[in-house]
């Protein structure tokens, strides 16, 4: 250690004695011990860091007993927790048993006090119904008392009816109310059937008056809506005769126009296949019909319009110029067929466009407007409500 030299330069010697006095001043803080000053600050720390080694061994120790101790009280306040805990319980259970003690107790006691009430009210309720029972005895007696004559009565009369006018019958009086009860009965039965079968027979005479008054009724009703269903079948038929010599004439007319469009259809979509291949000569068959279908009927019509302008132009150029119009002796060219396949649909300013197309008069007029191309046409489409 004391032959050990260090190596560095000046620069690095200033900036270690420009730190010195902090790392002085930051282990003044940590150890409370005053040491000597020494040369070498390296040996220094080294002796401070021995010290503070043993240091902590010394302060880990006592940690370590301490700790043991703080283990060894744990365990004993775990103990007494535990034991505490089972006092706990058991003196939770005696509550609870005191508690269902004395529950029991108060109930036995409402139950008691219960039934004593309930026993007072049954015996005031038996006082009462003797009292009355005595009350209806005694009222009965007066009754029977009362009835004793109508029996002296019967019996007076049962003595002077013929001989077996009553018989099996133990008792003559007995058996003489019960022939009167039978009598009686029978008597008051066959009033109610009586009354009754008048009420059912007045009943059904109502008902049947009703029901010959709902028929008359529902005769001449049936008799009107037949009345007016005839006359509206025959304004039907007539109606139907008319719809149909109508459509029949209207059918025609349609054909005839039908046609005639799909003559001009047909009649654009040649004129338009012969301007395209003025442009491309390679232009034929399915190219030149694809070609044909991006282009609406209207961009076709443009398309022709302007083909047709620009010829004006250059003929009244020439006219102008020359003084007399060029004639070509040529015969009519062989139109070839370039209807689209399937069903051409065309919007009302379509149809409307082609008409005023077909109309238009020729008027040489003084223009300088050029023909497009037919790929500006395909750009200028625009979509039509089909």
């Amino acid at each position: 250690m004391a032959s050990h030299t260090l190596k560095c330069n000046p620069d690095s010697k200033v900036h270690e004695q420009s730190n010195r006095p902090k790392f002085m001043h930051q282990h003044t803080l940590k150890f409370s011990k005053h040491y000597p000053i020494m040369d070498d600050p390296i040996e220094e720390c080294k002796q401070r860091l021995v010290e503070a080694t043993a240091e902590l061994k010394e302060k880990r120790k006592v940690f370590a007993e301490k700790m043991a101790k703080s283990r060894e009280q744990r365990v004993l306040l775990q103990h007494d927790v535990n034991a505490l805990e089972e006092r706990k319980l058991k003196c939770q259970s005696f509550i609870r048993d005191n508690d269902a003690k004395r529950w029991r107790a108060l109930q036995k006691f409402c139950t008691d006090n219960h039934l004593c009430t309930v026993k007072k009210k049954e015996r005031q309720n038996l006082i009462s119904e003797l009292r009355k029972a005595k009350e209806l005895y005694a009222s009965l007696l007066a009754k029977v008392a009362n009835l004793k004559k109508y029996e002296t009565y019967l019996q007076t009369v049962v003595d002077s009816l013929p001989k077996d006018y009553i018989k099996l019958a133990d008792d003559a009086i007995i058996g003489l109310i019960m022939r009167y009860n039978s009598l009686h009965s029978t008597n008051e039965r066959l009033k109610r059937e009586m009354e009754t079968k008048a009420e059912e027979l007045r009943q059904a005479q109502n008902d049947l008056r009703k029901l010959k008054e709902s028929h008359r009724f529902l005769l001449f009703n049936k008799n009107s809506e037949l009345s007016a269903l005839y006359s509206e079948r025959e304004c039907l038929d007539s109606n139907f005769q008319a719809t149909n010599s109508t459509f029949v004439q209207s059918h025609d007319d349609l054909v005839n126009q039908l046609s005639f469009f799909m003559t001009v259809i047909r009649a654009i979509n040649n004129l338009t296949g012969k301007l395209l291949r003025t442009y491309d000569i390679t232009l034929c068959g399915q190219t030149l019909l694809s070609k044909i279908q991006k282009m609406t009927v209207l961009s076709r019509c443009h398309f022709i319009e302007d083909r047709i302008s620009t010829i004006r132009t250059i003929l009244a150029q020439i006219v102008t110029d020359t003084g007399q119009l060029p004639v070509c002796k040529c015969c009519r060219p062989q139109l070839t067929n370039q209807q689209i396949a399937g069903v051409i649909a065309t919007s009302p300013s379509e149809l409307a466009f082609l008409i005023k197309l077909t109309t238009l008069p020729i008027n040489l007029t003084d223009g300088q407007q050029l023909l497009k191309k037919p790929a500006e046409y395909v750009s200028e489409q625009t979509p039509h409500p089909r």
